[in-house]
Parts: C-alpha cells; structure tokens; sequence
C-alpha cells in the first residue's frame, strides 16, 4: 500500500497516547474504532513513552482486527516493531530514519507516513516516496502547549509542496474543522482526543469521516 491513491483512501487517522494504551478497555475500543472506520482508517499505535516490548504487544493484538475491518495499522516512530511483525506499517518523526532508509528494511509493499512541519520537509518527503504526510499543528492543540496553530492557509501550502503525496492535516483537529481542512486540499485528517475523549468514540470515526467524504460532494 504505497500508492498516491493508497495514501488518499486512509481519510481518518485515529492517533493514540500513552494514556490512551493504559487504558483498561483500550484494545476492546480499539477494535470498535477500526470496525467502524474500515478501509478509510488509519490506526496508529503511538506511546513515546511506552515500551517497545509493550508497543509490539499491542499492535500484534491488533493486526486481526486491521485484516477483519480493512483498516490500515500503523506503529509510530518504531520501525524495529513493524519488522518484527512484517505486515504493518510505520509512521516517522523528527527523531525517526529518513523514509528511504525505512522503505528499504519494510520494502514496497507497506506504507510509510512523515509528520512534516514546514514547506522544505513537505517537499523533501514526498521526492523521498513517502506513503502520505501529516502536516501540523494546523489548529492549537494539548499535545503541543503553547504552540500556535498554522492554520488553513499554511495547510495549503504543504498540500501544494507535497504535489500529488497525500496530506492528512493534525493538531487539534474538531468535527467542525473538517470542511475547511478539505478545502484547502487535504486528503484527510489525524484526531487523538476527538475519538479517545468522545463518550462513544466508534460513532466520533463514523462522523468524521462522513464529514471527510462530504467534501467530495463539494468538490
């Protein structure tokens, strides 16, 4: 799943935390989400501060659930857990290998996904083949305190930089936002505590992405 039209399919990326994986029913919810999201989903298994026993024990317990809904499992930063399981795939930060390096230890088969923040790593991503970039924080978000959103206009200079990679727009993203994050160009959107904190978050994955594929209607 490496494909531009791969990247542009997975409309809703479901983030985790590490509060989030401590959670008691965590993987009980999980399987709701990625039931609920099916093939336009993609779920990450993100906890920097989680162990890498701990990460591989939760995306190995995960990956049937991805192969029932048709949902796409990623693990964040850990590209020693996604070789070890062999059929997921992995998304890269700042701290993470270049793409080009973890293309050639996943091969071409799974997708790799950059968190970019600026025009240059946009750009620099997309030529070195990644599967889809994140591109943030578009709007104020708890996970970066005191860091000012870039808003919608910013947005769409990443989506033009990317040229024809997928860019999938984080940082406190709301339903609400979705119709102007669509209009500037983005394929999608990555949500943590909009589905994690919602009272029934498989019903937060079904309206959003109706909110997503709405934008096709306008478009």
């Amino acid at each position: 799943m490496t494909s531009t039209a791969a990247g542009s399919s997975l409309r809703l990326h479901v983030v985790t935390d590490d509060e989030t994986l401590a959670r008691d029913d965590f993987l009980r919810v999980a399987a709701t989400v990625l039931q609920a999201g099916a093939d336009r989903l993609a779920f990450h298994v993100r906890g920097p501060r989680t162990s890498g026993r701990r990460i591989h024990e939760i995306a190995s317990q995960l990956v049937a659930d991805a192969e029932t809904s048709g949902g796409t499992l990623l693990v964040n930063d850990r590209v020693d857990v996604a070789m070890a399981i062999g059929s997921i795939g992995v998304h890269l930060g700042r701290r993470s290998l270049p793409p080009g390096v973890v293309r050639g230890l996943l091969g071409p088969g799974l997708p790799i996904g950059v968190s970019c923040h600026s025009v240059e790593s946009a750009r620099d991503a997309a030529v070195a083949g990644a599967t889809y970039l994140l591109a943030g924080n578009v709007r104020a978000s708890l996970s970066h305190p005191g860091v000012p959103g870039r808003g919608v206009a910013w947005l769409g200079e990443m989506v033009t930089a990317a040229d024809a990679t997928p860019v999938v727009a984080i940082g406190g993203i709301r339903l609400g936002d979705v119709p102007d994050v669509r209009d500037a160009g983005a394929a999608g959107v990555a949500v943590l505590r909009g589905i994690w904190k919602s009272p029934d978050p498989a019903t937060a994955v079904v309206e959003y992405i109706q909110g997503l594929n709405a934008g096709d209607e306008r478009n």
